[in-house]
């Protein structure tokens, strides 16, 4: 019974490979996204968009086709150094010549066809770094400051038209989550502008600062009018206040609550039409108010005697 059973399938599995080899000896059409990668010297400078990826049209036999697809997505390189003047180059001709497709294997059709080379002066300059890089905090954990990106700021070399156009380049975008201590990543700088810029350098640090949260109190924070006229006078009730904040525990510790002041303008009470005024508060950095006792103060305002 196992001797009839692997005869069985000597016979399936050969006549599967017959079958494969006969049509994969057959020529087909296919179609296939490809990367290019554009190469320039040192002097040259591309001031018009190119693309990143077109699709072909492919058709060669079975064989050649599927090794292709194995690969998934290939870059070709388009060689630009011999390019000077502004031009219009033709990637069906240049993919079909540049050697990197079987022999066997001819391209029917590129989308797009043709791309305009617009050449310009060269330069340099610097410009700031923009973080896309998310992250969350593990259930109880804050972030504490902003980001800090080493370094902040690359240099880009390219086309003086191009170059002069970025204001910002940004990193690549990044989800990070369930983060409970200080988080450091080393991130690529990403040009979007398709112009063959060079950047450097390439890649930067982004550094996050996060401690477990808490939250502390201020009693007695004395509430300050300000701008008040010479011969006015104004008095709170209650003419201190309670205030709740929230940080990390590191970072609440080293609050001093002379750090912490109330204020309200006089004109915000000139302004009045409900009776109460809410302070403005100043907090030391990379903390945040919670809530305030009371939040609203009512106030009396009295004409001040002359002596």
């Amino acid at each position: 019974m196992r001797k009839n059973f692997l005869l069985i399938f000597i016979s399936f599995l050969f006549a599967v490979l017959l079958w494969l080899y006969i049509n994969l000896s057959l020529t087909y059409t296919i179609n296939k996204v490809v990367r290019l990668d554009f190469k320039l010297n040192k002097n040259q400078a591309i001031a018009s968009e190119l693309p990143d990826s077109v699709e072909l049209v492919l058709r060669g036999k079975g064989w050649d086709l599927f090794l292709l697809y194995l690969k998934g997505k290939s870059d070709f390189s388009i060689d630009l150094t011999s390019y000077r003047k502004d031009t219009k180059l033709n990637l069906l001709q240049n993919l079909q010549d540049n050697g990197e497709l079987p022999s066997s294997v001819s391209i029917l059709n590129v989308s797009p066809q043709f791309v305009d080379l617009v050449f310009d002066n060269i330069n340099s300059r610097k410009v700031p770094v923009k973080n896309n890089v998310r992250v969350v905090p593990k259930d109880g954990y804050i972030i504490i400051s902003s980001p800090l990106i080493q370094p902040d700021s690359v240099k880009i070399t390219g086309a003086l038209s191009v170059i002069n156009k970025i204001r910002t380049l940004g990193t690549e975008s990044l989800n990070i989550e369930n983060v409970s201590s200080d988080f450091s990543k080393e991130v690529k700088v990403i040009d979007t502008s398709n112009r063959n810029i060079k950047i450097e350098p390439d890649k930067v640090t982004i550094s996050f600062k996060i401690e477990l949260a808490a939250e502390k109190s201020f009693d007695n924070i004395s509430v300050n009018v300000q701008n008040v006229p010479a011969d006015r006078e104004v008095l709170l009730v209650p003419p201190k206040i309670k205030v709740y904040v929230r940080g990390g525990v590191g970072t609440l510790a080293k609050v001093l609550i002379e750090s912490i002041s109330a204020n309200i303008d006089y004109k915000t009470i000139e302004d009045d039409k409900l009776g109460y005024v809410i302070p403005e508060i100043k907090l030391p950095p990379n903390i945040t108010l919670v809530k305030l006792e009371p939040e609203k103060l009512q106030y009396i305002i009295k004409r001040k005697t002359s002596q």
